[in-house]
């Protein structure tokens, strides 16, 4: 097993109350407008997953390209004000008090960076994806969020078994303090789950919740929750996987078997 049972159990508690968190703010947003201004991207949905597939690709060629040249205060600004925003949309889903809520997330995003700490980083993990994916899920249906995921799933598998390229940017970004995604300390053992991971469950469950009803929804985070569990039980310690295969499959599973009910 990749991890002990208190460890797979402390990162899989933070994951479902992520998810808990996402789901709560995204149903808010179904009928409330994002605050400050803020607005999803202008497009079709029958385009947006190539859309968002591609510029999935482009940000991670641009971060590369920035890495090499080390242009890492630039990395970090670019970091800081998606974290800011992530974080801000979803606070003011629950206090309402427009630029206040960007002024506390800059604060929180701030900590997560400057001072390293556990807790602080995972508290910014727990806020953030709830605002990422209410600017994204307006403009994917459900159809749209299934390429996404399937696409995801193979790109997830070629950079961390083939390419490789996507252990090294995890590397990189937690040398630099800003690696996105949820980090547990258990003992001498440290366990990640990476951002994207959590991001696409939520983008599809959401998009389910929005367009179908909340037991798919749920449904389908329990599948993606299983898909992390498999993977935890099969995987060896110290040795990256790809886990949106496995995300992926339970995701869909779930969504499956909400039909049959």
């Amino acid at each position: 097993m990749k991890y002990s049972i208190a460890t797979t159990s402390l990162i899989i508690g933070l994951f479902l109350l992520t998810q808990l968190i996402g789901l709560v703010v995204n149903n808010f947003y179904f009928t409330t407008e994002l605050p400050m201004g803020l607005q999803p991207p202008q497009v079709e949905k029958d385009v947006s997953p190539w859309l968002f597939i591609g510029m999935i690709l482009i940000a991670t060629l641009i971060f590369f390209v920035l890495q090499k040249f080390k242009f890492q205060l630039f990395m970090k600004a670019w970091f800081f004000f998606a974290f800011t925003i992530g974080i801000g949309i979803t606070i003011d889903a629950f206090v309402r008090s427009g630029w206040i809520s960007f002024v506390v997330a800059a604060a929180i995003t701030l900590l997560k960076f400057k001072e390293r700490d556990i807790y602080t980083h995972n508290l910014g993990e727990l806020l953030i994806y709830g605002g990422i994916v209410a600017l994204f899920a307006p403009i994917l249906n459900l159809w749209a969020i299934i390429i996404i995921l399937i696409a995801i799933s193979i790109y997830d598998y070629i950079s961390v078994n083939i390419t490789k390229h996507m252990i090294n940017l995890a590397k990189m970004q937690q040398s630099m303090g800003i690696f996105s995604g949820l980090i547990i300390a258990n003992k001498k053992e440290v366990a990640i789950l990476g951002g994207g991971d959590i991001a696409f469950t939520m983008l599809f469950a959401t998009v389910l919740l929005r367009d179908i009803g909340t037991i798919p929804a749920i449904l389908a985070v329990c599948g993606a929750t299983v898909g992390i569990l498999v993977l935890m039980y099969i995987g060896k310690k110290k040795k990256y996987y790809p886990a949106m295969p496995f995300i992926t499959a339970g995701s869909l599973l779930g969504f499956a078997l909400s039909l049959l009910i």
